[in-house]
């Protein structure tokens, strides 16, 4: 797929800004002499991102003995990589003009994505955990800027949606002029998000990595990529971020499992550790 992401952005029209905690805690984590304590005043002046990262810190997540009560111990216990993915994932809750019943859909699915693609490239070595995470955080934000930007056209396609009108890729043109992965994939490009990020979240339901990245690190792309893409189809059966789930998936036969050459057995197993895992965090993430 050919696309002019300046373009895409521009039809958009209606963005919202890179929030600033985290514009600040990424350049702060990209000098090699941050400190902690910088870290944590940068992340103290957003109270929403400070209560998440305390929260995350202290659940079964991460499975701390004793309770973090500063911002400078949660940062040194989770580390600086996945202080990146929480603080990112902390400021894409918060992009939102409002916050109702979809807000909390969206958010819902992008969390709960994120945790399965960590899962996943743990239990199958198919990608870096940490990126893995930011991979399926980001691969519905598309969603999130047509919420944004257009939130009765967006309200008007879930409903279609719903009432059975066709899935959400067969209707998503009739409302919007862009696809999700494409407005994702733009956005994630203006932000200087890094490479695989863009590819990750363009190609997340197709798998189709073009060719000029099917060279240098493409077998990591395209396992990342996959990942992704079992851990959407691991979400929608079980309804995380869903009204309801949906029993009728077929994970095992989803390009995700087959592209990282998963059984059955294996699949099965995955879909209840997620589940497992989502449900005992979900309060630490969601609620």
């Amino acid at each position: 797929m050919s696309v002019d992401f300046q373009t895409v952005v521009r039809t958009i029209g209606d963005l919202p800004p890179v929030p600033a905690v985290a514009t600040k805690v990424l350049e702060l984590l990209g000098d090699e002499f941050a400190d902690y304590k910088k870290l944590g005043d940068a992340i103290s002046s957003d109270p929403a991102v400070s209560a998440r990262l305390l929260k995350v810190a202290n659940s079964a997540f991460y499975s701390m003995s004793r309770q973090i009560k500063t911002l400078d111990h949660a940062i040194a216990i989770v580390g600086e990589r996945t202080l990146r993915s929480l603080v990112l994932a902390a400021s894409l809750e918060g992009m939102n003009k409002s916050y109702g019943l979809l807000e909390k859909m969206l958010w819902e699915d992008s969390i709960g994505c994120a945790i399965g693609c960590r899962v996943l490239a743990r239990k199958f070595s198919s990608a870096d955990p940490e990126e893995a995470f930011l991979a399926g955080l980001f691969r519905h934000l598309g969603k999130v800027i047509m919420n944004y930007s257009n939130g009765e056209a967006y309200r008007a396609l879930v409903e279609a949606v719903y009432t059975g009108e066709g899935s959400y890729r067969q209707l998503e043109g009739n409302y919007f002029p862009y696809a999700h992965a494409v407005v994702g994939a733009a956005v994630l490009d203006k932000w200087n998000f890094n490479r695989s990020l863009v590819m990750t979240t363009l190609h997340h339901d197709d798998l189709k990595i073009p060719v000029e990245e099917e060279e240098e690190g493409s077998r990591d792309l395209f396992r990342l990529t996959a990942t992704v893409n079992l851990s959407d189809f691991i979400c929608r059966k079980l309804g995380i971020g869903q009204r309801e789930p949906d029993e009728s998936i077929d994970v095992a036969g989803c390009p995700g499992a087959v592209a990282l050459e998963l059984g059955a057995d294996d699949v099965a197993e995955a879909i209840n550790e997620i589940d497992e895992i989502f449900t005992e965090n979900r309060e630490s993430f969601v609620g």
